[in-house]
């Protein structure tokens, strides 16, 4: 969750922006804090400090999950290789995702704002790897075509409930696959302008 402190010297100032998450059905929340030029990370009790000028990379994409189909995720990667990530749903139980698209755009916006600040030469993108995209988008359209072609010709045989169904699994697969291709498209942004489909802003929740 996101709060928000009144006006306060600098160094206080710096510490008003949090977010805390349980990233798994099973699992223990998470807690994520802007502090200056680091990102802490809470968990279990331990607290791991990330410097923002070590950021070689921060990534946004799409990346939905089991009950938690509007799932957006930020991963961010150190020079030194490793990797923190936080994504847009909170898990309450097993099969209770809930999404916090409001506080984690906002939070994403700050951390962008800061790293690029702290790390001028961080590259920002958004999307999967050109590579990983490209077998998405085929696979995506192999199992959509190959459907369709099912569908056509158990209809010209005159199987039309066949058809039917077979259309209908076409047309789930369609509304599964197309947010996955569209906005998991590879390229870069400017971190004070981040894709809104991604980083929702505070007035906008995602259709996707």
């Amino acid at each position: 969750m996101t709060r928000t402190m009144p006006d306060e010297p600098a160094d206080q100032a710096r510490e008003v922006f949090a977010y805390e998450q349980t990233p798994r059905p099973v699992g223990f929340p998470v807690a994520f804090r802007l502090k200056g030029k680091a990102l802490e990370v809470e968990r279990m009790g331990r607290t791991d400090r990330v410097p923002l000028e070590r950021v070689a990379e921060v990534r946004l994409s799409y990346a939905p999950a089991s009950f938690a189909p509007g799932r957006r995720e930020t991963k961010i990667r150190l020079d030194d290789g490793r990797s923190v990530a936080l994504t847009s749903v909170t898990y309450r139980a097993m099969f209770d995702a809930r999404r916090q698209d409001e506080a984690y755009g906002r939070f994403v916006r700050e951390l962008l704002r800061r790293t690029a600040k702290a790390s001028p030469k961080a590259r920002f993108v958004a999307g999967r790897p050109f590579a990983i995209w490209v077998v998405l988008l085929v696979v995506s359209l192999l199992i959509v075509g190959a459907l369709a072609v099912f569908a056509w010709e158990t209809w010209r045989i005159g199987e039309t409930m066949i058809a039917a169904v077979a259309g209908a699994v076409g047309l789930l697969g369609i509304w599964q696959l197309e947010p996955m291709v569209r906005l998991n498209k590879p390229r870069d942004f400017a971190p004070q302008d981040p894709p809104d489909s991604l980083v929702p802003p505070d007035s906008l929740v995602p259709r996707a």
